[in-house]
């Protein structure tokens, strides 16, 4: 049997699973954490400003009471609070005071600009009370009273660490649940398809080669349990057709061997046969009859095709061989007769090489007539050999075909044997054919053996 020839391969359903699996979830997670980040960043720039202004609203009262006060008074105070700010949170801070008595006094006297006033007043009246201070983002919250305003602006970044810190535990975390529903969903996968599926190939594999009737055992999952009632329900089917089949054939093989000449003894001549079809029933066939004359008549024939139908074709030719034997006793006039009742009968396509050799077990002189059949070879007693010749075409290709006679005349010691084609072109395991001169070759060397 030819091995089948392999599939190209496939990503597995497990794989494939897997795949869309953790897509959909990197998806989610990758949205999750946009969302997240957003809400979470949004949220605690809220608590940060509304944090600040607490503050502002706590810094303004004290604020108020100095107002009469020298100014740098006031600006120690703004440092001595900025610098606790800064020792408690961390991120820089800025303090900015707008009193009705002074357009306004900045903490820290080396940040002290215009551009720093002016960023922080945009911060304070942007939507989210945040602006861009070089290369850092600010929060500002403000509280005004009594024609007096405090502004406390602090650094984002942070902030922004603290948020982003949290964004990584979170995909720390769903990296590890995606990791263990991977392992999860590998394992399933692996006992409820993987696993029944390579058992319902094996299963397959092993009905492809022959084994008809394996039957596969059931599964709790419902598709895969289908699938396996389908398979061992064609698997026991063509189990009964194929006993049905050998039944069938095994009859015709009986047919066929009755179809066979046995226990056939010959005044004259010594003769023997051996008959072994390729196949469990063949297309060859041969015969050897006796002729009113005395002669005898020794066919063999070649049917294409294989089968019960080169069975009974094989019973057709025998019985048009025996008819054309009762008319007439030469080769051809027996090719004749039956090239022109086998071309009605037979189906199209179907052709039979035959040939017929009339021999006289007195004179040994042998007529023959050949419709393409492989050339009979004969082995003289000093070793020399020759073989038969063509005398027309196939049986079955056209019903006016015609034949000729030829003629031998053989010697005591001389040895004919007539042949299928299949003897020559069989081959070993290897792929080696026979060959037919390797066939002579051996003709050659049983010449000193008598016949079975």
């Amino acid at each position: 049997m030819q091995p089948t020839s392999q599939p190209p391969r496939k990503r597995s359903i497990r794989f494939q699973l897997l795949l869309v699996v953790n897509v959909v979830l990197a998806v989610f997670v990758v949205l999750f954490l946009i969302f997240s980040y957003q809400r979470d960043l949004a949220g605690r720039l809220e608590d940060k400003r509304i944090a600040l202004e607490e503050e502002a609203a706590s810094l303004l009262p004290s604020l108020l009471e100095m107002q009469g006060e020298d100014k740098e008074k006031i600006q120690q105070y703004l440092d001595t609070i900025c610098r606790q700010m800064q020792e408690i949170h961390a991120p820089v801070h800025h303090i900015v005071v707008t009193l009705p008595t002074d357009p306004f006094i900045l903490l820290s006297e080396h940040d002290a600009s215009d551009e720093l006033l002016e960023v922080i007043q945009q911060a304070a009246s942007s939507p989210g009370n945040s602006a861009t201070l070089g290369e850092s983002e600010i929060v500002v919250g403000t509280y005004t009273q009594q024609g007096a305003t405090v502004y406390i602006s602090e650094t984002l970044d942070n902030l922004y660490g603290s948020v982003f810190r949290d964004v990584i535990n979170n995909l720390t975390g769903f990296i590890v649940l995606a990791l263990i529903t991977g392992i999860v969903i590998n394992l399933a996968l692996t006992y409820i398809v993987t696993r029944p599926l390579h058992q319902l190939v094996e299963t397959v594999q092993q009905i492809g080669q022959g084994e008809l009737g394996t039957q596969s055992e059931t599964f709790h999952c419902a598709e895969l349990n289908y699938l396996t009632h389908e398979i061992n329900a064609m698997s026991a089917s063509l189990a009964a057709v194929e006993t049905t089949r050998n039944r069938q054939m095994a009859k015709a093989r009986k047919i066929q061997e009755n179809l066979l000449p046995y226990d056939i003894k010959i005044p004259g001549l010594e003769v023997d046969f051996f008959f072994h079809p390729a196949d469990e029933v063949g297309g060859d066939y041969f015969d050897i009859i006796p002729l009113d004359s005395g002669d005898w008549l020794f066919c063999i024939a070649d049917i294409t095709g294989h089968g019960i139908s080169a069975a009974m074709s094989a019973a057709v030719l025998k019985t048009l061989l025996i008819q054309a034997t009762e008319h007439s006793s030469s080769p051809a006039e027996i090719l004749d007769f039956i090239n022109r009742r086998f071309t009605v009968i037979s189906p199209v396509g179907e052709f039979v090489s035959m040939q017929l050799m009339k021999a006289n077990p007195q004179t040994h002189l042998f007529e023959y007539a050949s419709a393409g059949h492989e050339p009979a070879c004969i082995l003289s007693r000093d070793g020399q050999t020759s073989d038969t010749e063509t005398t027309g075409l196939l049986v079955g290709i056209e019903e006016d075909a015609t034949w000729e006679n030829r003629s031998l005349q053989l010697s005591f010691g001389d040895r004919l044997l007539m042949l299928t084609d299949g003897a020559s072109e069989t081959h070993n395991p290897e792929g080696e054919m026979f060959g037919r001169k390797r066939l002579i070759e051996l003709l050659k060397e049983c010449q000193s053996l008598t016949l079975p």
